[in-house]
């Protein structure tokens, strides 16, 4: 997530992320949604690695808010990552969809070759992305 502020002093956050995060913390009249989703199964099916993008108008006086709630939790001592996550996900509503991206995952150098042996001594093995809840493939 990051914020921009507009010559005019307008304030927006702008959020990338998973679509099963996403969609979750949209607002409930955020346009693009069924364009997006279609998009992202299109995508999925072509095995592409996808992230949605959403942004949020803000003013001031909760840019501010927030920022103070940021900071505190950015330094203290234990359990930093989640309360860094908490606060996020206390700005991080009623956010509107702007579209999704999509880009091909390629496997480092060495693993088709290295999943095609294990499939020849028939050993079965799990491929787990983490970008999409619940979905997984047998190899």
């Amino acid at each position: 997530m990051f914020a921009v502020r507009f010559p005019d002093g307008r304030i927006r956050l702008y959020c990338k992320g998973a679509d099963t995060v996403i969609y979750e913390r949209l607002a409930s009249n955020s346009p693009n949604t069924d364009t997006t989703q279609v998009a992202l199964d299109s995508f999925a099916s072509e095995t592409l690695r996808t992230l949605c993008l959403c942004y949020k108008d803000i003013s001031e006086e909760v840019f501010e808010a927030w920022n103070r709630k940021h900071k505190e939790a950015s330094v203290v001592m234990q359990n930093r990552e989640a309360a860094l996550d908490r606060v996020y996900e206390q700005i991080e509503t009623n956010l509107i969809m702007i579209g999704a991206t999509a880009i091909e995952d390629k496997l480092q150098d060495g693993v088709p070759e290295t999943i095609a042996k294990l499939a020849q001594a028939d050993i079965k093995i799990w491929v787990l992305t983490g970008d999409k809840k619940g979905r997984f493939s047998w190899l």
